[in-house]
């Protein structure tokens, strides 16, 4: 009986031995890289359902839509769920090889002596794995890199996320706009229809000026009503970025008259370093080179220890067993894989001047754009419009008195709409492209239409 105890404890220590170490904690995840684009609003944190959205209601602010997108939004989520599991890879990466126990039990059912069990040997032993050239510690790092990729990827994705629905609260915004000037264009066609109305019945003009009228005044309702579809498409795309079912809002709010000078385009390729889409690749470069020393380790063959225990039968002793082995690396010393890891070293060098060009050509073509929208909405909203307005209303004048033609009239008039409606489209253009700036920059360049976008 004292034998067995003696064996058991010694199988146990061995035990406590080998594991010692396996357990590991988690460590705690930060946020990679200075702050960024919208980082003072909430962060979805890899929901284990969706929540419930709360729907808004009555006029909607761009904070409060972002707010809802970053939450709900399922893409994002699906990069929070990618963070998460990285992690635990990052975990596991520091677990140690798990011991081996071996049973053997030899010199039985044999003959003579060893032709029953009186001759056997039994061995109970415990072998470890030591993992050599610092295995262990360049996985962790290179699980770790990889988890702090996966945060990059979830930064890029929440700037992303933020752009689609500004830009989509911002057409809604426009399509509120074109769909009052529809309106305001039908309310204008009808007037000029009852003064046409007016002077037909007075002998004044004849009854084709009062069908040419009609006609301007159905094509505008016809204009109304495709713009409200509009209006309902764009309401919807916005709604969707929250993952919401409904469209309780009344009317978002936003000013897009206010329109600011753009920074200098050096001013904006300046930023790209900071930008998680080109940052990310200095992370990527430390984990490509982690995975060099990883393969390096690879080449250096582990060590096995075990230990145990021998049971004599016939004489009922006792003795311990010890044994090592290490392979040779005589044909595998993992040059190819080495070779290759140095390889993608470089190759991440030329893919990150990749990016960074794609980047600031990518810039300055918003640059140019919002620039160009910018110079059209300032000529039309302070030339252009005002003296359009000036001769619709003296178009409308002068035909109340006979001295101009329904055909003029209508050119001033369609003139002026077309006007108004070209400035809502360039305001347009100019906040989408600033939008797209603060994207590929991801630098809050807000003002005017998103001005609560800053922190």
């Amino acid at each position: 009986m004292r034998r067995r105890k003696l064996h058991v404890g010694f199988i146990f220590g061995l035990v406590a031995v080998a594991g010692g170490g396996c357990a590991s904690t988690q460590p705690p995840f930060s946020s990679v890289g200075p702050p960024t684009l919208g980082s003072q609003l909430p962060r979805v944190e890899a929901p284990t359902s969706p929540a419930p959205v709360d729907e808004p209601r009555g006029v909607l602010t761009l904070h409060r839509a972002l707010s809802l997108a970053l939450v709900h939004n399922p893409e994002l989520a699906v990069f929070s769920w990618e963070v998460r599991a990285r992690e635990a890879e990052s975990v596991q990466a520091g677990v140690r090889p798990n011991p081996e126990f071996a049973a053997d039990i030899e010199n039985f059912g044999g003959t003579g002596d060893a032709s029953g069990f009186q001759s056997t040997e039994t061995t109970l032993a415990l072998s470890q794995v030591v993992e050599l050239g610092g295995k262990r510690s360049k996985r962790i790092s290179m699980t770790r890199l990889e988890r702090d990729l996966a945060a990059w990827d979830y930064e890029s994705k929440r700037i992303d996320v933020l752009t689609k629905t500004t830009t989509a609260f911002i057409d809604v915004r426009a399509a509120q706009e074109q769909l009052a000037l529809a309106e305001e264009l039908t309310q204008v066609a009808d007037r000029l229809l009852q003064s046409v109305v007016r002077r037909v019945r007075a002998g004044a003009i004849s009854q084709v000026e009062e069908s040419r009228a009609r006609v301007a005044l159905e094509t505008t309702r016809i204009d109304r009503n495709r713009r409200s579809r509009e209006l309902s498409v764009a309401r919807r795309r916005l709604v969707a970025q929250w993952a919401g079912d409904e469209e309780d809002f009344t009317t978002v709010q936003a000013d897009l008259d206010t329109l600011q000078p753009l920074p200098e385009l050096s001013t904006l390729t300046g930023l790209i370093e900071q930008t998680p889409a080109l940052a990310k690749w200095t992370t990527e470069l430390a984990r490509r080179k982690a995975q060099e020393e990883l393969a390096g380790s690879a080449g250096v063959p582990d060590l096995s220890i075990g230990a145990g225990l021998r049971h004599f039968s016939a004489s009922g002793d006792v003795g311990a067993v010890v044994g090592i082995s290490l392979p040779l690396p005589l044909f595998d010393r993992n040059d190819a894989a080495i070779n290759a890891a140095q390889i993608r070293v470089t190759q991440t060098a030329y893919a990150r001047q990749s990016v960074a060009t794609a980047i600031q050509t990518q810039i300055q073509a918003a640059h140019a754009e919002a620039a160009a929208s910018l110079d059209e909405a300032t000529a039309l909203k302070n030339r252009a419009i005002p003296e359009a307005e000036s001769a619709f209303a003296l178009a409308e004048e002068f035909y109340s008195r006979g001295r101009m033609s329904l055909t003029d009239v209508l050119d001033t008039e369609r003139t002026l709409f077309e006007l108004r409606t070209r400035l809502v489209e360039a305001q347009l253009r100019y906040h989408k492209e600033v939008a797209e700036l603060e994207r590929l920059t991801g630098t809050p360049l807000s003002h005017g239409a998103h001005e609560s976008r800053r922190p």
